[in-house]
């Protein structure tokens, strides 16, 4: 159907004929809310490229989750729980990320970059007090540079866990360090 037959249309309208597979449905309701959308995430982001990401990433999920939409309640409050949900998974998911830490990571590679050979020696012996899966996931991250998702295929392992395990690496790293300087 044409655009004009449905331009009149309400957003709950839309959404039902959305669930009927109407694609010209989903494109006005795209039309009318992702620059809503995408104002609400820049506000919060402050990282122009982060929050287009996430504007796909809502109306994807508006597309999954368009047959538990309820015509009953309004669509708008309806697509701002999905943005809002969808901006905290993310700001979690790089919390997760961020978890590599920078400091961490630059004195690893400096001490096993062969400086020294006691700073070497100490470099492969703090790795040591890894466990094995930790070890091999830092390993992956700081010296190949290795995607969270790289690194759950070679462990055999979800990237959340990839991200867990190089995180709880790290923070084991920093915490031999500290002593050590103490």
């Amino acid at each position: 159907m044409k655009k004009e037959t449905f331009k009149d249309k309400s957003d709950e309208d839309l959404m039902e004929s959305y669930k009927m597979g109407e694609v010209v449905a989903f494109e006005l309701l795209f039309e009318r809310h992702s620059g809503k959308v995408l104002s609400y995430l820049s506000k919060r982001l402050q990282a122009p490229k982060e929050a287009q990401d996430l504007l796909q990433e809502v109306f994807f999920k508006l597309h999954r989750s368009r047959h538990q939409y309820n015509r009953t309640l309004p669509f708008s409050p309806w697509l701002f729980s999905i943005t809002r949900s969808m901006w905290i998974d993310f700001l979690k998911k790089r919390r997760l990320e961020d978890a590599t830490d920078p400091e961490v990571v630059d004195k690893l590679v400096q001490v096993t970059s062969g400086l020294g050979s006691s700073e070497l020696s100490f470099g492969k012996e703090i790795l040591d007090h890894l466990p094995s899966n930790q070890k091999e996931a830092v390993g992956l991250r700081v010296y190949d540079e290795a995607t969270f998702e790289e690194i759950a295929l070679k462990l055999s392992t979800s990237p959340e866990n990839a991200r867990q395990l190089v995180s709880r690496g790290l923070k084991r790293l920093k915490q031999i360090w500290k002593a050590r300087e103490e």
